[in-house]
């Protein structure tokens, strides 16, 4: 049986409660994983605001893919230049999670979970294979 996004929301905001986070922290992850997830469809699809070949790109200087250019916003703590919105929101995930035990990790891939979390505690090799404790944070489809 497939679950609905609001019994995934539902069933991810009791365990990261469990696990310490705040409700307003879990909210703007949510938040964000269903942008994440929107990048993620529109660079597979080719749609706006992703390249595909046919409108006028701009390069982000942080992830290096080309994006329609007015989507490009400069950015403070990502340095000099244009960012897209992808490298936005990851870092806004980044700073949600600072002194929380959690740390990130994003997907390109719109059919699986584009955004789990895992313990600080795990190494790269676990969050490179999905091993261990985590959580993927459902994201809703428009």
């Amino acid at each position: 049986m497939a679950y609905s996004y609001y019994r995934q929301r539902d069933e991810f905001i009791v365990n990261m409660t469990r696990e310490g986070l705040s409700l307003d922290t879990i909210r703007a992850l949510l938040r964000l994983a269903t942008t994440i997830q929107r990048l993620a469809v529109a660079q597979c699809n080719g749609d706006w605001p992703a390249d595909n070949g046919q409108r006028e790109t701009a390069e982000c200087p942080t992830c290096n893919r080309l994006w329609a250019p007015e989507s490009l916003k400069t950015h403070r703590e990502l340095g000099p230049g244009r960012h897209c919105e992808d490298c936005r929101a990851e870092l806004r995930v980044t700073c949600l999670l600072l002194n929380t035990g959690w740390v990130a990790v994003t997907g390109g891939d719109p059919r699986g979970a584009t955004l789990k979390l895992f313990p600080a505690t795990s190494t790269p090799e676990q969050r490179y294979r999905s091993e261990g404790q985590y959580f993927c944070v459902p994201a809703r489809e428009r």
